[in-house]
This record gives C-alpha cells, sequence and structure tokens, in this order.
C-alpha cells in the first residue's frame, strides 16, 4: 500500500472508531458499530470472517444489555507487533519414577509429620508479568484429597500469604485424544504477576506417595520488543490450520489475488460477531503449538471457565498473561496448545485462544470428557473471591450467542446432548466436573448470561446450494454428452401442478358438456362451447380471466352430436374448430369455425360408433396437421393422422395404434403444449384419482407421463387446452356439482427443453453446478479437468449459456467426493468440498474472482463413492453433506462453519441408480432435493426431501442416457 493510501486507510479509521464511541456512549433505541475492514491477504479464507468482527444491533437484545461490552471492545489496547517467546524454567520437586536422583538435586525439601509428608521448594526468581503452576508424571493419579498445593510470592523482601493452588484433573484434554496421551497432569497455571520470588509448598497425605517427577514451573510470558495501540484485528489469514493427522495429501493450491487494503463497511445479517482480539495480537509464537494435534470436533455447547488469577491487572498486561497461560498449557504440561477456546479480560475484551479458527468447532482441552462437543471461554481473574464486571458477563453472553449459532445451537436450549450427558446450552465448568471454576461470582451469573446470549441470536447465515442456470428460481442440472463432450442444462420448473379450483360465475345446473377451446369469437381470447341436458349447444365467449358470457351464441349444427372436443386449427385456415360424433351414426363430424362465434360443418369421413373417448391435440406427428386420438370400448388407443385434400376440407389417415394400456385413463383431453417444448400434449386421469401430463415426442408417439396433477381428483367433465386466465400456460376446466370450476396452471414444468451452453468439456471429470460464484446474481459451473486437476469457472448470464474458463484452483486431480455443498461457511458465497486421498474431508472456501480460500478440515476421513451435495436437510441453519456408499445414503449433519458432525444412514435405497445429484429446493418448500437416474432406463426422477425422508419418487425426463456427467 501507498503511504499516502495508508495516512487515509489510518485517518478513516480513527474517524469511524470515533464514531463508534460517540455511538454507543449515545443515549440511543440501539447500538451502532462500525468497523474498518482489510481485504483478506492472498491464500486467507473466505469462510465468514473476511471482515471484522462486528457488534451490529441486537435484533431482539436492548442497547443496555451490551453498552459496557461495546464500549470495551472498541477501545485500543497495546499489543505486540510480533511472536514473543515466552522463557519456561522448570524446577524439580520429586524424582521421577525409578529415578535414583538424590535429595540435593531437587529444588525443593520434604519432611515428615503427622499428617503426611510435606515438600517445600527453594524461592524462585520471577521476571515479567509471572506464571507458576505444578506439574508432575504423565499418568500418574492423584486424588485431589490427597493432595494439597499452596503458593506465595514475595516482593520487595516480604513474603505475600500463602493461597490454594488449585488443581482438578477434569481441566484438560479428553482421556482417548492424542494431546492426553503425552500430557503431564498439574495445577491451573497461577498468575502471580510482577513479584521478585515465588515458593510453593506440596501436602501429602499420610499414607500416600508424592506424585513422581513433580515439578515447578516458572514463566516469564516474554516482553515485546515493540507495541503498537490496536483495536481487535481478526486476521482471518492466521485462522486456517494444516490438515490434521492422517492427510497425507496436501491441500490444493488455490488460485488468489492480492490486492491493496480496503476500506468497507460491514453489517452482520445473522447473530451480531462480537470484537476478537487475534492470537498474534497477544503475541503467539505459533511454533510453541503442536500443529499436526488441531482437530474439529461438534459444538452441541458453551461453558464458562475462570482462569484463578489475581484480579488487579491492567490492560496493557493482558497479551502477557495469556502468554504464561500459553506456555504452561505447552511447554509444562505438554498440551498441543492453549486450553481454551476464548479468553475474556477484566475489561470485557475477547481474546482468541486455541488455533483453528474462532468460528469453528476446535477441539480444545478445558472440559474433561466433553471437549469435542462444546467449546470454553476462561475470564481471567479469580471470581471466587471477585465480582465480575458487567462488560465480562455482557462478553460471555455476546461470545456464546454468536458461537452457539454458528453452529445451530439455540441459547436457551435446557437441554444438549453433550458426549455421553445432556447440559443446557450454557453452563459453568463445574456443572460437568468437581471444579469450583468459573468461581462462585461468575458462576452466578449464569442466568443473566443465557438471556442475554438468546436475546442477541438470530441464527446460523449458512445457505444451501442455489443451483439454477436458466432463468428461473428453481433448480437445473447441468449435464455433458458423451458423443461430443458438450454441456447442456435442463432446467427444472417448479413440477407440474394446478391452482386451487376457482368457480365460475352464473349458473351451470342445465349444462351437462362443457368443451374449452383457442379463440372461437374473434376477440383473441379463449372461449366456452357448453351444452345443456336438452341439447342445446353455444358459444360463450371469455373474458380472458375465467370468465364468461352469460348469454351463449346458439350452435344448432351441433344437436344429436356426442363427444364434443375442441380441435384446434383443422383445416389450416388460422382459426379454431371444434370436432363432434353423430350419436346415432358414429360419424365424425368437423365444424370449422369463421372465426365469429359461427361454424360450418364437414364430414371427416371417420366412423367412430366403437369409440367412448376422443381428443384433437393438434400436431402430434410435425407435419403441420392436426391429428386425432381415439379409444375404444376395450381401451385401446389409435392415432388419426391428419391430411389435408385441400382448402375447406378435413381427412385422417389410416388409423396407428398407440402403445400403452389407456384403459386406466378416465380422461384424455387436448392439454396444449404443458411442458413448453412447442408441442402439443394430452392431459390424462387416472381413474377417480390424480391426472397427469402425457407429452408429445412429436413422431406421433407419446412419452413418459409427468406429473402427478393435484386437485383433479373427484372432478367431472375434465377439459384443456386452452388458457382461460390470460397467460401462455393451458388451463383446466371442469364440473363440481352443479358448479363450474377453473384450475389455472401457473406454467410450472417438471422440465422444460434442454438449453445448449455454448460450452464443449472433453477432458472432464467433474461438472458442479455451483450457484452464483462470482457475485453477480447469476449461476455458474465448476469444472474440473482429469488430467491435471484444474478446476476452472464457467461464468453463467442466467439464459443457460456460460462464459470462458477461468482458472478457480489447481492441485485437485486426488480430491476425492468433490461437490459443490453451497454456502457452508456463512459468508454468503458457495462453497466447495471434497477429500484429498488418505486425508480428511475439507472445505474449500469460495473467494469469488479470486478462486479459493484456505481450505480446512470438516472432518474425519470419510469412506463414500460419492458426496451428492449439500443443503438444510436438518433444518438447523447449517448445511448438511449427503454421501452415497454403494446402495444407501448417509448424511453428516453440518455443525455450521465447523464442519460435519456424527453421520446417520438414510433409509433410502439407490442401488437403482448411476446418478445421484443434489439439486437446491425444487419446490421452493425449503428442503433440497435429489436427482438421480435410473440405470436401467436412463429416466430421470425426482426424490423430493421433507423433513421426514423423501417421498416417493417422481418422473422428471429420459432420454438421459446420452450423457456421462451430471452436476
Amino acid at each position: 500500500m501507498s503511504p499516502s493510501r495508508s495516512r487515509f486507510v489510518t485517518l478513516c479509521q480513527q474517524l469511524l472508531a470515533l464514531g463508534v464511541v460517540l455511538a454507543v456512549l449515545t443515549p440511543a433505541a440501539s447500538v451502532i458499530s462500525l468497523d474498518v475492514v482489510r481485504q483478506a491477504p492472498e491464500g486467507s479464507r473466505a469462510a465468514g470472517l473476511t471482515g471484522p468482527a462486528l457488534l451490529t444491533p441486537p435484533r431482539t437484545a436492548a442497547a443496555s444489555d451490551l453498552a459496557a461490552y461495546a464500549r470495551g471492545a472498541q477501545e485500543a489496547t497495546a499489543v505486540p507487533t510480533a511472536p514473543v517467546d515466552p522463557d519456561v524454567r522448570e524446577y524439580a520437586l520429586t524424582p521421577p519414577a525409578g529415578s535414583s536422583a538424590r535429595a540435593g538435586t531437587l529444588a525443593a525439601r520434604a519432611a515428615q509429620g503427622p499428617a503426611g509428608t510435606r515438600i517445600t521448594s527453594a524461592p524462585q526468581r520471577v521476571t515479567g508479568y509471572g506464571a507458576v503452576g505444578v506439574t508432575w508424571q504423565h499418568g500418574e493419579q492423584v486424588d485431589e484429597d490427597d493432595l494439597a498445593l499452596v503458593v506465595r510470592t514475595r516482593t520487595d523482601g516480604r513474603w505475600g500469604a500463602w493461597s490454594d493452588l488449585e488443581y482438578h484433573d477434569d481441566h484438560g484434554p479428553d482421556p482417548d485424544s492424542a494431546e492426553a496421551r503425552r500430557a503431564r497432569p498439574g495445577t491451573d497455571p497461577v498468575l502471580v504477576g510482577t513479584v521478585d520470588e515465588v515458593q510453593v509448598r506440596v501436602d501429602v497425605a499420610r499414607g500416600t506417595a508424592a506424585p513422581d517427577d513433580m515439578s515447578l514451573s516458572v514463566i516469564d510470558p516474554g516482553e515485546a520488543a515493540d507495541t503498537v495501540a490496536e483495536r481487535p484485528a481478526l486476521d482471518t489469514s492466521t485462522l486456517d490450520g494444516p490438515a490434521t493427522p492422517g492427510d497425507a495429501a496436501p491441500a490444493p493450491e488455490t488460485a488468489g489475488a492480492a490486492g491493496e487494503e480496503q476500506l468497507a463497511l460491514s453489517a452482520a445479517e445473522a447473530t451480531p460477531r462480537p470484537q476478537i482480539f487475534s492470537r498474534a495480537q497477544w503475541g503467539a509464537d505459533e511454533r510453541m503449538r503442536s500443529a499436526s494435534s488441531l482437530r474439529y470436533g461438534e459444538v452441541h455447547a458453551g461453558f464458562v471457565h475462570h482462569t484463578v488469577n489475581a484480579n488487579d491487572y491492567t490492560r496493557e498486561q493482558v497479551p502477557a498473561l495469556i502468554r504464561g497461560i500459553y506456555a504452561y498449557h505447552t511447554r509444562s504440561q505438554g498440551w498441543s496448545d492453549i486450553g481454551y477456546n476464548y479468553l475474556v479480560d477484566r475489561f470485557g475484551r475477547i481474546w482468541e485462544g486455541r488455533y483453528g479458527g474462532i468460528d469453528r468447532a476446535v477441539v480444545g482441552a478445558h472440559t474433561l470428557g466433553y471437549n469435542d462437543y462444546s467449546f470454553a471461554m476462561s475470564a481471567i481473574g479469580n471470581y471466587d473471591v471477585a465480582q465480575p464486571s458487567p462488560a465480562v458477563v455482557q462478553a460471555y453472553g455476546a461470545l456464546f450467542a454468536w458461537k452457539l449459532s454458528l453452529h445451530g445451537v439455540d441459547a436457551s436450549s435446557g437441554s444438549q446432548q453433550v458426549g455421553s450427558k445432556r447440559f443446557p446450552a450454557i453452563n459453568g465448568h463445574r456443572d460437568a466436573g468437581s471444579t469450583a471454576c468459573p468461581g462462585r461470582y461468575l458462576y452466578a451469573r449464569l442466568p443473566e448470561i443465557r438471556r442475554l446470549a438468546a436475546a442477541t441470536q438470530t441464527g446460523f447465515a449458512g445457505r444451501q446450494l442455489d443451483s439454477n442456470l436458466a432463468d428461473t428460481a428453481h433448480p437445473d442440472v447441468v449435464l455433458r454428452r458423451a458423443s461430443d463432450g458438450r454441456l447442456l442444462v435442463l432446467p427444472t420448473g417448479g413440477l407440474t401442478r394446478l391452482a386451487k379450483p376457482r368457480a365460475v360465475a352464473g349458473d351451470w345446473s342445465s349444462v351437462d358438456v362443457v368443451v374449452a377451446s383457442p379463440d372461437l369469437t374473434g376477440d383473441g381470447l379463449a372461449d366456452l362451447v357448453a351444452r345443456s341436458a336438452d341439447g342445446t349447444t353455444g358459444v360463450r365467449a371469455g373474458d380472458g380471466a375465467g370468465g364468461f358470457a352469460a348469454a351463449p351464441r346458439s350452435l344448432t349444427a351441433l344437436a344429436g352430436h356426442d363427444l364434443l372436443t375442441a380441435a384446434g386449427d383443422l383445416d389450416g385456415d388460422g382459426r379454431a374448430d371444434l370436432l363432434a360424433r353423430q350419436d346415432t351414426t358414429g360419424r365424425l363430424d368437423a365444424f370449422l369455425g369463421n372465426g365469429a362465434g359461427g361454424f360450418r360443418r364437414v364430414d371427416t369421413g371417420l366412423v367412430l360408433a366403437a369409440s367412448d373417448l376422443l381428443a384433437a391435440p393438434g400436431d402430434l406427428d410435425g407435419d403441420g396437421v392436426a391429428d386425432l386420438v381415439v379409444r375404444d370400448a376395450a381401451g385401446s388407443a389409435t392415432l388419426h393422422r391428419g391430411v389435408r385434400p385441400g382448402t375447406g376440407a378435413v381427412s385422417f389417415a389410416t388409423a396407428t395404434r398407440l402403445a400403452g394400456d389407456w384403459s386406466r385413463w378416465d380422461v384424455v383431453t387436448a392439454a396444449g403444449d404443458w411442458n413448453r417444448d412447442g408441442r402439443a400434449d394430452l392431459l390424462v386421469r387416472r381413474a377417480g384419482g390424480a391426472g397427469f401430463v402425457m407429452p408429445s415426442r412429436g413422431d406421433g408417439g407419446f412419452g413418459h407421463v409427468l406429473g402427478p396433477v393435484d386437485r383433479v381428483a373427484g372432478l367431472d367433465g375434465i377439459v384443456s387446452g386452452a388458457s382461460l386466465t390470460g397467460d401462455a400456460a393451458p388451463d383446466v376446466l371442469a364440473r363440481r356439482g352443479d358448479a363450474l370450476v377453473v384450475l389455472a396452471n401457473p406454467g410450472t414444468v417438471d422440465t422444460a427443453p434442454l438449453v445448449d451452453t455454448g460450452v464443449r468439456v472433453p477432458g472432464a471429470d467433474a461438472v458442479m453446478n455451483v450457484g452464483d460464484w462470482d457475485g453477480d446474481g447469476l449461476g455458474d459451473v465448476v469444472v474440473r479437468n482429469a488430467a491435471t486437476g484444474v478446476l476452472m469457472l464457467r461464468r453463467g448470464d442466467g439464459q443457460g449459456r456460460l462464459g470462458k474458463a477461468l482458472r478457480i484452483g489447481t492441485g485437485f486431480k486426488d480430491v476425492g467426493l468433490l461437490a459443490a455443498v453451497g454456502d457452508t461457511t456463512g459468508d454468503g458465497r458457495p462453497d466447495l468440498m471434497g477429500q484429498p486421498r488418505g486425508g480428511s474431508m475439507r472445505i474449500y472456501p469460495g473467494a469469488g474472482l479470486d478462486g479459493l480460500g484456505e481450505s480446512y478440515v470438516a472432518r474425519s476421513a470419510i469412506t463414500a463413492t460419492q458426496q451428492v451435495g449439500a443443503g438444510l436437510w436438518d433444518a438447523d441453519g447449517a448445511p448438511d453433506s449427503l454421501l452415497r456408499n454403494g446402495s444407501r445414503l448417509t448424511l453428516y449433519p453440518g455443525n455450521g462453519p465447523g464442519g460435519l458432525t456424527d453421520p446417520r444412514t438414510l433409509g433410502l435405497d439407490v442401488t437403482a441408480y448411476d446418478w445421484v445429484v443434489g439439486v437446491s429446493d425444487v419446490g421452493l418448500t425449503g428442503h433440497p432435493d435429489l436427482v438421480v437416474r435410473e440405470k436401467r432406463t436412463g429416466y430421470l426422477w425426482l426424490l423430493r426431501a421433507s423433513a421426514d425422508g423423501f417421498e416417493p419418487r417422481r418422473f422428471l425426463a429420459e432420454g438421459m442416457g446420452d450423457y456421462d456427467l451430471a452436476g
């Protein structure tokens, strides 16, 4: 950044910071917080934290509820500009097991008394803002009642009083973890501050041996060479850890663009993000932690702790305090990192604790037996002897509201499964073990912390995958044609359906037959032909809104005819015509319209005496002449292809048998172009039940039925084929008792015609419909090259066309289970998920045109054959992952940005399908769905998801056997 730009940014920061402080201090209806955001550097993760952590106005909490915390969070403090190395000195108090060490080699003396053994250390020098603790040999089991430890300090030649050195065996990593296998038991660290010397005393009960290899740790947290006054930074480039153990393959390289720092204003759309100081700001030396031990679990609850030290420290001393705890946990106790996920000082400022991502389910070492399922924040101080400030309590409320919301946990929940037991969402450490932590005064404030967290919380902002590419709100499937590698888009369209029946005004009790037809009267609107029980027939002009004229235009020529049907344009003069059978002879007559409500009868030459049903949907074989479908009493159907011998004449060719059993339909009527492919279709109804659309293939045959089309069961006299309500979609007209009803067609379809994207990808082995990757509001596609593992972005234009390839990532050749998973990180951008060979499942955060942010572990290695995709399957706000393993699907519920939790197998057998593709919600009802391809037939089916599982499959499209990739 140029010096002038740097000065400009600094000035803006100061002005905005001043505005924030004034806003906090000003009595108002809400707390307003503005912040200056630095663009994340190249390679940083875009997981919802590329901007600052903001405290924006709570949706339900009053401004005063968090005013003290907000005021403190905005204040700058002196923090190191570089990592600071602590100095840890160990003094042996007892020899290691099996050692022949003499007493003179120990930094302590032991004396026997009537109550047991007393071990007193030699006074040890303390430099810096010191911390002390006592540890002993790994594996030593010590009963808290058998061991009493106290500590005292000397300043200016005077010893202070002895005070307890707390030891509880439930502070630390879980016993079955790799971290615990090398950890040394010990006391909590005591932050003694700036003193000259320290001394500890250990009383061991009679009949009990002192622990082997007992050692006094004296820690100088180090002094920063240089400091700078900063507000909470949240440098997200430091939040991404390396792969967990077993990740043999490195994470793929990701493309990114490092730009100048930019100014921005951000506002949280979900639960407000609290201000948090980063590890870098307390001077963490990242070399001290065990990078390979970083692992992720689940967050079902949070625990409140305290650090049991003096409460009179200054703001500037806090980074040193945290470094002392860090050094004791890592170097003295052998833990992989500082045990707490977060810390809060007495001024209400929150500090990042254990490495791995403050928005993720990083497993800490804080609450023995429950670390894998929870997080913890420890208040720096001894709250058994001091009251927490309002800022501390409010900081807990703000942090716990945000953290729990990320992982789909209601802060007000009174029952959460945390490991083997159930707890409220927010707890004190003593609720999970035999400890006084977090002190009686802080523990007494838990009800207030819960209230604040519940009032502030609004939920996690993760979003399921949006997979629409072709100008509709409904998802689409992108396909690769095997013959030429061309990508095509198969749009879904909201499913074939009808609106609720709406009664047509007027008295229809005497009408026994109605026929809906395209315009018969010359006004451009669809009309109605109605026949009364006495044989009187007439045309009632439509009004384009589902209503019809009360007075009919009489059609005396139709007397003595039955099987009346609309026929479209039979003679090619551009006017709508009718067909009807003479009821005594069976002769089929055409009634050719004049466009003004009049007709001329023409003999078609067909005799249909044995027929019980006919439908004239229009041109079925693509020759431009209207055709006719006839069913006989035995249930067989035939196609009579229309021929045009001359102007004003109507004729049909010899009948062709239509395949299938047509006796199962009690309704067969012209449907118009129901599926928007430009061909005439039929509407059929299973006897007394659901309706279906029978789509024309354009060659005289029909495809697999589409539907079901609900709401036609129980209706009589069903006809279709014309738009009665003013749009282009054909509606349905029917009788319900004495009423005439219109069922409007909203124009939705199961699938629309294929759209050519204009792109060929013959070298691809994966095609992913990723949603709006570049942030322009239009769906995009990512393709992986099989030979190189390069990921290429193809930007969509919203009409199904795709643009030129843009590289967004490399090194993905050996990443299995790769899939588009929607916005798993909560930053508003879609992400990818995959599993490097031999490694763990990882999230690859989307970063728009900058490519991908740094990946991180979502879960340890998963065995599966395909990742179907992700979505809000369990409706807790965190996207979940669905994977296929052979014939079964396994759901891994999401836990916010932290990744995936324990799986469960779904009761759905997918043996018959070679494709299982996750898409967004086809019906826009809130649940993502599955599109599957049947291996045997090449049919595409929809498996709609619900809160209880999956509905019976629904046919979508045929002819899909020509494609080899789908996404």
